[in-house]
């Protein structure tokens, strides 16, 4: 599987999409990986920042697996079709 670049570009893009958003519309945001990878965040700052990055990190993760899921299932109907 994966033999074909949209079976692995379109759930690396979702989860992307899916991070990018999170990220954008939970404060602090962007602002959260350069407290975290740059800087040392401490009290609310610092949980704020854990839960926007946990959050969009499982979110994307949820997203790569189901759209990896979706995306071989279709090529595997696609290769079926081929095959009839």
């Amino acid at each position: 599987m994966f033999d074909r670049a949209w079976t692995w570009v379109t759930p690396l893009g979702g989860a992307l999409i899916v991070f990018g958003t999170v990220l954008w519309v939970t404060p602090p945001g962007f602002g959260a990986i350069v407290d975290v990878v740059f800087g040392s965040p401490r009290g609310a700052s610092a949980d704020a920042a854990a839960f926007v990055l946990g959050a969009a990190g499982s979110l994307a993760l949820v997203t790569l697996v189901v759209l990896a899921i979706v995306s071989i299932g279709i090529e595997f109907a696609l290769r079926l079709r081929k095959r009839a």
